[in-house]
């Protein structure tokens, strides 16, 4: 089990890389190398000290500590134990380390052993998207971790939470979870069956919310995430850090006293009923999205090669609410954003057929590019009656009537089924709405909220509103 797939792949004396033995069934090299690639994020050294204080608050006497993202072994050189072991499938990180005695590093993948004999289960598991995983590691973990815990992880779930599992799973009955994670696993749906397995068992949970600048690369709000098996009250308990590196206590995982909102489902909204939908995700933006400079210089037509899209309403003053011709014009293609998206639902003309194909191989090296027979083939979506974006600083998220016909791409979703009058009530209602303190923070002072959530918000504004109409 030594042999692996580390910085990318083995070099060939041709300059070509290619997998090798264990990661040979996980998918091609390209997907294998983009995932391990975005594995390596270093813990940095005060991190690794608070971890270890929240573990040895709750634990004097430790015999075991398993790492299951080990890297250099930086978590092994802090706290006190008996018996370190951590898992690093990446050679030359594995190579750098300088171990204390009781600590080994293997060179071997995370779920090639079952380990249930843990004290501590302790250590900072990669941060990769499920958009970017590896379709055979997905499905050959997902299987391990069923059979192990019985718990069947979602789809859509992130690398760490398939580590997160993992360790709750190899620690002893008494055992201690001490984890680095994104904050927004208590809240996120991704989550929902991993919270379930922890809620079922009653074990104690604290989260301590990390400041933004904990990880400058990371896009997302960490956390010091601690499950107590050895406690089965089922008590969750939430924190914040403050900018002097005290914990101050959250009523709630948003911070707020009414908690955070709640996550609609599909199923419960009636048939044709005013419902948000996330962007496209057409699998890289920078190519299937093109500036206006960029559609000039490439002869593209807008209608028959490319359409109106909306990947940000960023630079979109506040005061404007109706996305109209002159509004795109001046905040979309003068000013250089990527507002065109181009066409696959009909036969390419000879102009997008040699955009196409010259397209570097390099600029879509993304796992949902790779997986399919033609990296480019995405499905076009619907055109909603309402942009919106999913993120925001201020009370509630822009919106703005979508008069132009633009397509929602990325992080803006799109709202439809609705009619004129419902448009304008919408954008006017829920603009007013302060939701900033039922949202969980995503990342450096912005909150996000998922889709399910907004269309909770938009059944309930057409509830209440009936409501006043029976009355």
């Amino acid at each position: 089990m030594s042999e692996f797939y580390g910085g990318g792949g083995v070099s060939t004396s041709a300059g070509e890389r290619r997998p090798i033995a264990l990661t040979r069934d996980w998918g091609t090299w390209r997907t294998v190398s983009l995932y391990l690639d975005r594995c390596q994020v270093d813990t940095p050294s005060e991190l690794v000290k608070a971890t270890w204080r929240h573990v040895q608050d709750l634990r004097t006497d430790i015999g075991k500590v398993v790492d299951f993202g080990a890297g250099d072994g930086r978590f092994a050189c802090q706290g006190k134990y008996e018996k370190y072991l951590g898992f690093e499938i990446d050679p030359a990180r594995c190579s750098k380390a300088i171990l204390p005695v009781g600590a080994a590093l293997l060179n071997q993948c995370a779920f090639s052993e079952d380990i249930e004999d843990a004290d501590v289960c302790i250590g900072n598991p990669p941060f990769v998207r499920n958009q970017d995983l590896p379709s055979g590691w997905r499905q050959r973990t997902s299987k391990l971790l069923a059979k192990r815990t019985g718990v069947k992880i979602s789809g859509l779930a992130n690398a760490w939470q398939y580590f997160f599992l993992l360790s709750l799973a190899s620690l002893k009955d008494d055992g201690l979870c001490a984890l680095v994670i994104p904050y927004e696993w208590v809240s996120r749906p991704a989550a929902a069956t991993l919270r379930s397995f922890i809620l079922e068992r009653k074990w104690n949970v604290s989260v301590y919310r990390l400041v933004d600048t904990t990880f400058e690369s990371v896009l997302t709000t960490s956390s010091i995430t601690i499950v107590d098996k050895s406690k089965q009250d089922g008590v969750w308990s939430y924190y914040e850090e403050t900018k002097d590196g005290r914990y101050v206590s959250l009523p709630s995982p948003s911070g707020g006293a009414k908690g955070t909102i709640k996550y609609g489902r599909r199923s419960d909204a009636a048939k044709g009923a005013p419902r948000a939908v996330r962007g496209l995700s057409p699998g890289t933006q920078k190519v299937l999205t093109l500036t206006e400079g960029e559609r000039v210089r490439c002869g593209l037509r807008i209608g028959g090669d490319v359409v109106p899209c909306v990947t940000t309403l960023r630079n979109l003053p506040n005061s404007i609410r109706n996305l109209d011709v002159d509004a795109f014009r001046r905040f979309f293609r003068d000013a250089g954003q990527k507002c065109w998206l181009i066409r696959t639902d009909k036969k390419f003309s000879p102009a997008l057929r040699a955009y196409i194909r010259d397209v570097p191989p390099s600029t879509y090296q993304t796992a949902t590019c790779l997986e399919r027979e033609q990296w480019w083939a995405f499905r076009m979506p619907p055109i909603p009656q309402i942009v919106m974006s999913q993120c925001f600083r201020g009370s509630f998220p822009k919106s703005v009537k979508n008069t132009i016909a633009a397509r929602a791409v990325g992080g803006v979703c799109g709202i439809y089924n609705l009619n004129r009058i419902q448009v304008s009530q919408i954008i006017s209602v829920l603009s007013q709405t302060d939701i900033r303190k039922r949202i969980v923070a995503h990342s450096n002072g912005l909150r996000k909220i998922e889709i399910n959530q907004l269309n909770t918000l938009i059944a309930d504004f057409f509830s209440s509103r009936q409501s006043k109409k029976s009355q």
